[in-house]
């Protein structure tokens, strides 16, 4: 049985869209009004500025005019105080800038606008992500990572370790046991929308202001700088102690009750002990800043780390089954451990504030001193590093932690946005696995785009054998039951009527290049992908908790028909030898008649129509639909002939030039 998808309309996402386009208008009014009261605010500063400049020439320049000076020193005042009440105006003007951009993402993720969520910035953390070869090919063959792929579909993340984790879980195995705990920690998270929205905006905060988390952690738990430098800890002390005797000369003296030598001396010593710091802060210290850079890449980014760390109190504290005990691990080490990030984060923010003090043009002419004197940043570092050894053992598990919770709150949009799409059912790999699902569809595709079929594939020993014309929806097809199998991955509902798998592995064939530069043909990069696929499928092999799971699109097109027809079935005979389960596609309908293929194989096929329109040109349409049997008709011809290079329009355009 097939169904379009404009035969279930998801009123869930629909009305999820109103929703995020009335909190987009609520957003526009308030910036609108708060836009209105800093540009007055901005006048107001203009005008206060003038005014005080004009009277404190007028009451100091020249001749001066009496108490006029006055007025200009209440006008900086003033000035000053229009300042200060500006900035919450600002800070609002930018945390409601961040909230923008989150409800427009959710909004762009319905409306399916790829060019909106695929940024610069996330596709090149998306780039330097590091996944198994296998794995790294079913995500670009199933579009879990691109452009236009199921991760954007999917996620809200911001932060390095959010997008890691949610890009982890989609190109990993489907387990069933890591995505059922997944699925009731999302379905806890899903009906809190108010906080979700709160965490998306605080995340992107977060990753607007922070350093790298993945140099922190290596910084954290690698070694202190300072262990082989410990002359310069020694020299910070002595330096502290020898500036506080000097400027307690210094000053006696200049009363008069030292002798002007003392004096002399006293100023030449904390000029020479100036000196000195400054030189070793030039050339010693630049691994030292480098170090602030990271830990503390300035005051706001600990206290943005100590903020969404402490939001987990919102996460439920009991647990009361698997999404407690899930939840609960990950509250408890971003929050209630007693060495947890939020204690890190607050001690690391004392630390920070110290160490701010070269970082603002407020605080530097303090800091100058302080470092002249005292060799401050040494004094500062060391702090740093006694933190760093207290924390080095918790401070992975404080990231992955937020990366977990990240990966959740999207996920949880998902399942908030799509109440018609279905949990997936688990079954047993042990018992005949197969994946039957009813009513599936391509999640990428939008709503009323989108055509649903029914399939089976399984259980080991048989293959499923899609067969149609070019563009009929075969590639869809195997994408469609590949991305749904990611989606349960994460623990997300899948975009099918039902839908039932074992825990499972995937490995595909379906977008597959040659490599000029490194001298291998097209066929050549087919058979390292299929041999790629049937390793994998050898290694599932010895796991009974899961299965192999396999999408073959149009396999060793590089090779002539009889061959190509042997070679598929030699690969397919691997696969089924390993207890795969999996479907392959083609076109070609001779590979349909082999008699072991049919033995093994359970045929479907998807078709086109030709009909001819108003003008008399025959149109080609598809509807998608899955059905039984291989297919009764082929259309490469015809496409020829539509394009303009059938043969007849050859011999139209030979005659036209004589």
């Amino acid at each position: 049985m097939n169904e379009s998808a404009t035969d279930r309309p998801d009123t869930g996402a629909s009305a999820a869209l109103e929703r995020y386009r009335a909190q987009l208008k609520s957003i526009e009014d308030e910036r609108d009004g708060l836009q209105i009261k800093d540009r007055q605010f901005s006048k107001l500063r203009a005008i206060l500025f003038f005014v005080a400049l004009a009277f404190l020439v007028i009451g100091y320049g020249f001749d001066g005019i009496p108490y006029v000076g006055w007025v200009g020193w209440a006008a900086i005042i003033a000035f000053l105080v229009a300042v200060t009440a500006n900035e919450p105006v600002r800070e609002q003007l930018e945390e409601l800038g961040r909230h923008r951009s989150v409800v427009q993402r959710l909004v762009a993720r319905l409306e399916r606008d790829w060019d909106r969520l695929s940024t610069k910035s996330l596709a090149k953390k998306l780039a330097e992500i590091q996944l198994p070869g296998h794995r790294r090919d079913v995500a670009s063959d199933l579009d879990l990572l691109g452009h236009a792929s199921l991760f954007h579909l999917v996620s809200m993340t911001a932060t390095t370790p959010g997008i890691r984790t949610l890009a982890n879980w989609l190109a990993g195995p489907a387990d069933e046991t890591d995505a059922r705990q997944r699925w009731l920690a999302v379905s806890t998270l899903a009906p809190m929308r108010e906080e979700r929205l709160r965490f998306y905006t605080l995340a992107r905060q977060v990753a607007e202001s922070s350093g790298d988390p993945e140099k922190f952690i290596q910084w954290a738990t690698g070694p202190a700088w300072l262990g082989d430098r410990k002359w310069l800890i020694t020299w910070s002390n002595f330096s502290t102690v020898l500036s506080g005797i000097i400027l307690v000369l210094t000053v006696v003296s200049g009363f008069g009750l030292l002798t002007a030598q003392i004096f002399i001396g006293s100023l030449i010593a904390l000029g020479s002990l100036v000196a000195i710091n400054m030189a070793i802060t030039t050339l010693m210290l630049g691994p030292a800043h480098a170090i602030f850079a990271i830990a503390m890449a300035n005051r706001r980014a600990v206290s943005d780390y100590e903020e969404i760390f402490s939001s987990a109190q919102w996460l439920p504290e009991n647990d009361q089954d698997d999404s407690g005990e899930f939840l609960s691990r990950i509250r408890n080490r971003m929050l209630t451990n007693p060495r947890s990030a939020q204690t890190g984060m607050r001690t690391l923010q004392k630390v920070a504030t110290a160490g701010s003090l070269r970082q603002s043009a407020g605080t530097f002419l303090i800091y100058l001193p302080l470092q002249g004197l005292t060799l401050w940043d040494v004094r500062v570092l060391r702090r740093l590093e006694d933190w760093q050894v207290a924390h080095a053992g918790d401070v992975q598990g404080w990231f992955e932690a937020l990366g977990e919770l990240e990966a959740l709150v999207s996920v949880a949009a998902i399942r908030d946005e799509y109440p018609t799409w279905t949990q997936p059912q688990w079954v047993s790999p042990s018992d005949d696995p197969a994946i039957a699902a009813t009513g599936i569809g391509h999640p990428l595709l939008a709503d009323d785009a989108r055509v649903c079929n029914d399939v089976q594939i399984g259980p080991p020993g048989t293959i499923l054998l899609v067969t149609g014309s070019n563009m009929s929806g075969k590639s869809t097809m195997l994408r469609s039951v590949g991305l749904n199998v990611a989606l349960a991955a994460v623990g997300a509902p899948v975009c099918a009527k039902s839908f039932h798998l074992p825990s499972t592995e995937l490995a595909t064939s379906i977008r597959v290049s040659d490599n000029v530069a490194e001298g291998v043909s097209f066929y050549m990069a087919e058979l390292k992908r299929l041999k790629s696929v049937v390793d994998h499928a050898r290694e599932m092999s010895r796991a009974d908790d899961r299965v192999c799971l396999f999408l073959l699109d149009e396999i060793l097109q590089g090779t002539n028909s009889r061959e190509r027809q042997i070679a598929v079935v030699q690969v397919l005979r691997h696969l089924i030898d390993y207890k795969s389960i999996g479907a392959i596609s083609t076109h070609d309908l001779e590979l349909a008649d082999e008699p072991e293929l049919q033995s093994v194989g359970q045929a479907v096929h998807f078709r086109e129509t030709i009909r001819p329109d108003a003008s008399g040109n025959e149109q080609m349409t598809f509807d998608y639909k899955m059905r039984a049997g291989v297919s009764p008709t082929t259309n490469a011809l015809r496409l020829l002939e539509m394009v303009g290079l059938g043969e007849n329009d050859n011999t139209d355009q030979s005659e036209t030039s004589e």
